[in-house]
């Protein structure tokens, strides 16, 4: 395995793990309305199996991300054989600018790891998460693109814009596993409560996917300006741009399967004379495809950040 196939399957990996420890926790933060805990107790075969996930996926995280840092280190020493070099390990921890940043982000690998092995504690653990997991989202800025920017103004809005398009995604791609899972347990319900269930549970998720669609826009379009220093013709027939056009692509596709599953879908099943189950089954389907689509974007994302920018 080549060093950028390496870099690409451990980003991979990695945003999938922490997207989904982000994103599934806020979920049952934000779902229950008034009182999350409400709504794990009314849904607690989906909660146990957001449960099982999150502890799969905290590991995962853990071991990608392992993974890309040494990848990192390959790419920076010309090979795998080199990053045992106690004098490279060194200098890369302590004489560069991505040291201090790396130590960070194992001591909150070693946190997931720590999280999920401990006696599971409903909104402590799931608190513990969702910070762990936020941290690890920003700090990887520290790693990519966005580190290029220098310690100025320019900088500083680099970090904030790429901050923000991996907070809003993470909550919207990441929230998706849980929201499959709850609408799957609703299957158990009265065909009635099912049809309520699942019209009120799209609305409260769509309402938040909303905000975090237009924070994804906005500040997608800001990092690629930043990138090709607000010539967008540069994105033209390079490899950067051929990447991010299928990313884009990629996206569109997402939204419009989101804006038709809320303003489609949903309304015709609220409007429903019956119980709506055709219309629940092929929201069910939608949800899984959606899912389906998100990683791949999250993969081609995982390609695009080790990809040089147009000069």
């Amino acid at each position: 395995m080549t060093i950028f196939e390496a870099l690409v399957l451990s980003r991979w990996v990695y945003f999938a793990s922490v997207f989904v420890l982000f994103g599934s926790t806020l979920f049952w933060f934000t779902i229950g309305g008034e009182s999350a805990s409400a709504d794990r107790g009314r849904l607690p075969r989906s909660y146990a199996a957001t449960k099982r996930l999150l502890r799969v996926a905290a590991p995962l995280a853990a071991v990608s991300g392992l993974a890309w840092l040494t990848g990192i280190l390959a790419n920076m020493t010309d090979g795998f054989s080199n990053i045992v070099d106690p004098e490279i390990l060194r200098v890369f921890f302590f004489e560069t600018q991505f040291g201090p940043v790396a130590i960070f982000r194992l001591c909150l690998f070693a946190g997931l790891v720590a999280i999920v092995l401990l006696p599971w504690r409903d909104r402590l653990s799931l608190t513990a998460l969702l910070v762990t997991s936020g941290l690890l989202l920003v700090s990887q800025a520290w790693l990519g693109h966005a580190a290029e920017g220098g310690a100025n103004l320019r900088g500083a809005l680099m970090i904030l814009a790429y901050s923000v398009h991996m907070f809003a995604a993470a909550a919207w791609v990441g929230g998706l596993p849980a929201l499959l899972f709850a609408l799957v347990e609703q299957r158990h319900f009265d065909p009635d409560a099912a049809r309520e269930w699942t019209v009120d549970l799209l609305l409260r998720f769509s309402a938040m996917a909303v905000i975090a669609v237009a924070l994804i826009v906005i500040s997608g379009i800001a990092n690629a300006g930043f990138r090709v220093s607000g010539s967008f013709d540069k994105l033209f027939w390079t490899p950067y741009g051929e990447v991010l056009v299928t990313k884009i692509a990629a996206v569109t596709v997402m939204l419009a399967l989101a804006y038709f599953n809320r303003f489609i879908a949903l309304p015709k099943l609220s409007n429903a004379s019956m119980t709506g189950k055709a219309q629940i089954i092929r929201l069910r389907v939608s949800v899984a495809f959606e899912l389906f689509l998100a990683v791949l974007v999250l993969g081609i994302a995982a390609v695009l950040g080790i990809t040089p920018p147009p000069q």
